[in-house]
């Protein structure tokens, strides 16, 4: 947590979709093909963040998994807009600005 600048949490949306999620160095912690382990704490999914530099966190899907992207801050409200199409009521997303 000692890397953050910021971090904002955001219900309800999502960037990006099946092709945008990032896998974690050493695949640790991975569960299908780009999921991470539905029982790890935020502040473990943090750390595999920070170690590919990923800076939004998402905890989503059928089985509540964790997922890792990579998006531009400046261009993320026109990317949650572009999801708009799908339902994305279950989704909790973390913005993070790294240091």
């Amino acid at each position: 947590m000692e890397h953050i600048l910021s971090m904002n949490k955001r219900y309800g949306v999502d960037v990006g979709y099946h092709d945008s999620s990032l896998d974690t160095l050493n695949n640790e912690g991975r569960v299908g093909k780009l999921g991470i382990d539905k029982t790890y704490s935020l502040d473990k999914v943090i750390k595999l963040a920070y170690d590919i530099k990923a800076n939004i966190i998402i905890k989503a899907g059928k089985n509540a998994k964790w997922y890792l992207k990579k998006n531009n801050l400046e261009n993320i409200e026109k990317d949650i807009e572009k999801q708009k199409w799908r339902d994305t009521s279950r989704v909790t997303m973390w913005i993070i600005e790294w240091e």
